[in-house]
């Protein structure tokens, strides 16, 4: 089966558990451990490790379809199947083949932006540090933490994989968007760590495993998986809304919300912003994919083009909500069960409300890897200029 047919039955879990999970800011360990039990929780993992091997235009497409159905649960386990990549990439092969041999449905959160500072000890590292945005702390199984190794010259990384219980998680996750992901501050202090469980590299060098996904430098490792949750948001929105408009009357009219031109024109603008956006972002997913398949080398303006596909996308995916959350005025703040795909009785009256919606597609658009900047980027290496980024 693939990645999605195995998803498709946990959608209605997913649905019913995302209001509470927003509620209580973090995510369901009920949801996690399912995905794990089904393989969903080692998407980019190589296929010697027993992962998936996913392509980054089937991660997205993964990624968008639970998105759909709950924002925070998407960027939950995109970002837990990220961090699984992440220790993958740099641990030695036969502690991870091990690993995952061991414990199949284990879940991975962490942080691969080096935070803490490593300091050789006998038979391993210690490791000190403060690692910020950790999705899915509250119910990850170990944590992949990213270190500088102090005083090396040139610089180097250690990464380490420990047990989730060798770390304090700090209760620091009160947003409106992205609520129930639970990306709180993780902190270690002195904490030592086996050799076994450490991978130290040079700054920027290259993945252990050679596959098209670790061939990719990470600025393009990330950044597509992000437009899978801008994009399943969006297209939750303006399903919501096309539901809500079919019934809702304006006050003093007698036709319903979607008799009105300018929602007509909002819905159709809406519909080609986020669909062309989308399209884009795939195409220049595959070309991408293709190319690393080739060659470990890839070229800067296919890069450039990368980058700003998918910030792009995440931008029009925002602005394709904002449009209809403008045409349903006040009505944006409430709950829409109509337009609930997923409702697992009929006394569930819970439905995707488009004020939040669009706070959880705005908290994407916040990541580094799709942020506006990254347009300015991509414009100075279409233009022949330096890219003036360290990570190009």
């Amino acid at each position: 089966m693939t990645p999605l047919e195995r998803l498709t039955p946990l959608l209605p879990l997913i649905a019913a558990t995302g209001p509470e999970s927003d509620l209580h800011r973090r995510p369901s360990s009920v949801v996690m451990q399912r995905l794990a039990k089904a393989d969903l929780m080692r998407m980019v993992v190589p296929q010697e490790y027993r992962g998936e091997g996913a392509s980054s235009s089937e991660f997205m497409t993964f990624v968008e379809a639970i998105a759909r159905v709950h924002p925070s649960t998407a960027w939950t386990a995109m970002t837990c199947n990220e961090e699984a990549g992440i220790a993958s990439a740099y641990l030695e092969p036969e502690t991870m083949r091990r690993l995952f041999v061991d414990t199949p449905d284990l879940v991975i959160a962490g942080s691969g932006v080096p935070r803490g500072l490593a300091r050789p000890a006998a038979g391993g590292w210690t490791v000190s540090g403060r690692w910020d945005f950790v999705s899915g702390a509250d119910v990850a199984d170990r944590m992949v933490l990213a270190s500088q190794v102090a005083d090396s010259k040139p610089l180097r990384l250690c990464f380490v994989l420990v047990p989730a219980h060798d770390v304090r998680i700090e209760d620091t996750w009160h947003t409106l968007g992205l609520r129930g992901t639970g990306s709180n501050d993780v902190v270690a202090d002195e904490l030592f760590v086996p050799d076994e469980w450490c991978g130290v590299v040079e700054n920027f060098s290259r993945p252990r495993p050679d596959t098209p996904f670790y061939r990719l430098p990470s600025s393009l490792r990330f950044p597509f998986p992000k437009v899978g949750v801008a994009c399943g948001v969006a297209r939750a929105a303006l399903d919501a809304f096309v539901a809500m408009a079919s019934e809702r009357r304006p006050l003093n009219h007698r036709s319903v919300l979607a008799e009105r031109p300018s929602v007509q024109i909002a819905v159709a603008a809406a519909e080609a912003t986020l669909s062309s956006a989308r399209a884009w972002a795939l195409e220049m997913a595959e070309e991408l994919w293709a190319a690393a398949a080739d060659s470990p080398e890839i070229d800067p303006k296919l890069h450039a083009r990368c980058r700003l596909a998918c910030s792009h996308a995440v931008a029009a995916g925002i602005d394709a909500i904002e449009s209809v959350v403008t045409e349903a005025g006040a009505s944006a703040n409430r709950l829409w069960p109509e337009a609930m795909d997923f409702r697992p009785d009929p006394d569930f009256d819970r439905g995707p409300n488009l004020g939040q919606l669009l706070a959880d597609a705005r908290a994407v658009g916040g990541h580094f890897t799709v942020g506006s900047y990254q347009r300015t980027v991509a414009g100075r290496v279409l233009l022949g200029l330096p890219a003036g980024d360290p990570q190009f």
